[in-house]
């Protein structure tokens, strides 16, 4: 029927004219009077009039059935041109309409393309990000402080999720990841995800025009690992990069608005930098002196900013969607600490995430957990634009609609820390010693108790899935796959890679793997994880592998665990420089000075570039107390992020030529953390005159030196300062 359709319905219209005139004949020849010819005819006219009436309803109601129709036409050649012809007298929606097209406020609900979420199409978007603002400062999540009118105002209008997690309290890796749906994190510490698209790559191959005005301090933590990213600006074909707050960012962004048609849609993303440290003073918004008064000072102010935002925006594009959001939160030594970037509680990781659109339910709330990389799914989807499936982020359109009550799920991590929540659940590991403990935030929202003991089956079960999804990281990045086979990394390496301690054991056991490449990589990575139960498979790797590297690997990995690898010492001398740095770290971390001039050389040539490198590398020079180490260590005090591992590491060493640098550094140190790291560090190094006039500056502030006027007394300090975090650590330690 399919080859020749013209000529079945040829035959199916030649049986058609032959039957009616067989039935014309048989009239003819029939002697029928007048009368009877009259009626017969009469009854044809009728059945012929209310057929006709009949054909239109009858053909809407057979549109009806898809499936019949379908098969009709396929199987029926006299019947699918009823169905064909049925089908003009009705004509179904053709299937590319888009009803919103015309009028985007007539479809403010859930549509069949946004798969039960809102449609944004036809919209204009607004992202405002805010630096280091935690959700429990915002009205909108129950703050007692007037800082966020504007922002309140929005939350009452639209949405708010009391549950956004950031994945990595860093602006860089946090921007970035909100921008691909990605962790970036543990991808750019595989060497992938450098060619991932951004939400403004997509939009813009939908009719989108983009624009950007962000501070260049967004590329500030580990630059070199987002060059990509920062030349392409993100994608965004506008931009305006610079340090740019309140009424000036607005200008731009009107000027911007201003060049642009009313029918061209556009997609707008504003960071504000002002809540970042250092905390300025606001004298329209005075809280107080202390840091956090002058932080929530600096949250009203960039609260202002937003609500002249919106204004400006929706003067002219009254049906913008608007969405405000954080890169990450900021401690106030709930925890030990201070600042960001180094735990994964509430504080650091917890951010507002609010967002006000036409049509979306007033002031409703989400309890569910979901992520900062969600967002950039969710605008896809809210504009029918299909997704990458390298995004790791999902979809929360239910949830604008109140459509769901599920219980979501966030991933968080630092450098020695990660965090999966879930509902009320947050599991919180030290990734380093393979220790975690379960917080439940409904009954202890401050995470002091751990539940885990009560809650084993449920911490069991997130530590699994904590470990599955440390495997995931890299599986569908083009950059990931090893050229030799074109074939991405088992998960224990993937796991290994992101530095979960746990995976060691896995990792030791792929040391007897086949592949070389698999032995390579297995015996670098329990290198860098140093864990005391790999002991007996690395000291059969280095007797028995054929393969240099993984012996090398194997001996430098032996010696950072204080077993003797002679080896180590013909790598110390080995022709690359990679090599004999690794053994001078080695061999420092197990009390060896043999390879202190190399380290020495190291961190003058870009070892503190990577900050988890140099902290090692800091703690291998205390462990043999490098006195050739002070005089490039107290130059290096300059670095923001290591200043307190830096003091702490010249305490170790004990060399009073670095009281005078160390004094001079703390009479203008403005970090909370650092202050008590230099106070220590002098105290140990029998300081006394050189800490005087810096206690007596300090002591008169609003947020004092803690335990200053122990500094005074002798006997009352020194003690070795803790780095931030580290309290945990150990209370994670004695836990397990």
């Amino acid at each position: 029927m399919r080859l020749y359709p013209a000529f079945h319905s040829a035959l199916a219209a030649a049986s058609l004219l032959l039957a009616a005139l067989a039935a014309l004949s048989v009239f003819a020849r029939r002697r029928t009077d007048r009368r009877k010819r009259i009626v017969a005819a009469s009854l044809a006219t009728l059945v012929l009039v209310t057929a006709a009436a009949l054909a239109q309803p009858a053909a809407a109601a057979l549109a009806r059935f898809d499936n019949f129709r379908l098969m009709v036409v396929d199987h029926s050649p006299l019947l699918a041109d009823a169905v064909r012809a049925a089908a003009l007298l009705s004509p179904p929606a053709p299937l590319d309409a888009d009803p919103c097209e015309a009028d985007p406020s007539a479809c403010p609900g859930a549509s069949p393309d946004t798969a039960q979420g809102p449609s944004f199409r036809g919209r204009d978007i607004v992202i405002v990000s805010i630096d280091a603002l935690r959700a429990d400062h915002v009205g909108a999540y129950g703050y007692m402080r007037p800082t966020t009118p504007h922002i309140d105002r929005l939350a009452a209008d639209g949405v708010v999720f009391d549950h956004a997690y950031c994945p990595t309290p860093h602006t860089s890796y946090s921007v970035t990841s909100m921008m691909t749906g990605k962790y970036m994190r543990p991808l750019l510490l595989q060497g992938a995800g450098s060619d991932s698209e951004t939400l403004a790559t997509f939009v813009r191959l939908y009719g989108y025009k983009t624009a950007a005005f962000y501070p260049p301090a967004v590329f500030f933590i580990d630059q070199s690992r987002f060059e990509s990213f920062e030349h392409a600006h993100y994608g965004f074909e506008y931009r305006k990069v610079e340090f740019m707050e309140g009424e000036g960012r607005v200008r731009q962004v009107d000027a911007y608005l201003g060049r642009q048609a009313k029918d061209q849609r556009v997609l707008l993303w504003i960071h504000l930098f002002g809540p970042h440290e250092p905390y300025e003073a606001h004298a329209e918004h005075s809280f107080g002196d202390r840091d956090v008064d002058r932080y929530d000072g600096e949250i009203a102010a960039a609260d202002d900013t937003v609500g002249q935002l919106v204004e400006t925006v929706r003067a002219s594009r009254p049906g913008a969607v608007v969405i405000v959001t954080a890169d990450h939160g900021e401690e106030f030594g709930e925890h030990g600490g201070r600042y960001h970037g180094t735990t994964v509680y509430e504080e650091q990781v917890r951010v507002p995430l609010v967002i006000s659109a036409p049509g979306l339910a007033p002031a409703h709330r989400v309890a569910s957990v979901v992520q900062t990389i969600d967002i950039l799914p969710t605008i896809l989807a809210a504009l029918s634009i299909p997704p990458s499936p390298r995004i790791r982020g999902h979809a929360f359109g239910a949830a604008l609609l109140a459509k769901t009550d599920a219980p979501g799920f966030a991933f968080a991590e630092t450098e020695e820390q990660a965090l999966l929540a879930e509902g009320n659940d947050r599991l919180v590991c030290a990734r380093k010693l393979g220790a975690c403990r379960l917080f439940d935030i409904a009954k202890d929202p401050g995470e002091r108790e751990d539940v885990s003991a009560s809650s084993r089956e449920r911490f069991d079960k997130m530590r699994t899935e904590l470990a599955a999804l440390g495997a995931s990281h890299g599986q569908f990045e083009r950059e990931g796959l090893r050229a030799e086979t074109g074939r991405g990394w088992p998960p224990p390496i993937l796991r290994g890679i992101a530095g979960d301690a746990d995976a060691a054991p896995e990792l030791a056991a792929l040391l007897d793997d086949s592949d070389r490449d698999m032995r390579r990589k297995s015996a670098e990575l329990l290198y860098e994880l140093h864990r005391a139960e790999t002991v007996p498979s690395l000291m059969l790797s280095l007797g028995r592998d054929e393969d240099p590297i993984v012996r090398k690997f194997a001996a430098l990995a032996l010696t950072r665990l204080g077993q003797a690898a002679p080896l180590t010492l013909d790598v110390l001398s080995d022709p690359d420089v990679t090599w004999r740095r690794r053994a001078a770290l080695a061999l420092a971390e197990s009390g060896d000075a043999r390879g202190g001039p190399l380290l020495i050389e190291w961190w003058l040539h870009g070892g503190a570039d990577d900050h988890g490198r140099a902290v090692e590398i800091l703690a291998a020079l205390a462990r043999i107390r490098s006195k050739d180490a002070v005089y490039p260590l107290v130059h290096s005090l300059g670095d923001v992020r290591l200043r307190p591992r830096i003091a702490e590491t010249l305490a170790a060493i004990g060399d009073s030529a670095a009281r005078g640098p160390l004094a001079a550094a703390l009479g203008a140190e403005r970090f909370q953390t650092a202050r008590v790291a230099i106070a220590d560090a002098l105290a140990a190094l029998g300081a006394k005159e050189e800490l005087a006039r810096p206690l007596v500056r300090f002591l008169g502030v609003p947020d004092p030196l803690p335990g200053g006027l122990g500094y005074a007394n002798p006997r009352g300090r020194p003690r070795a300062s803790r780095r931030p975090g580290q309290e945990d650590a150990l209370a994670t330690r004695q836990s397990e």
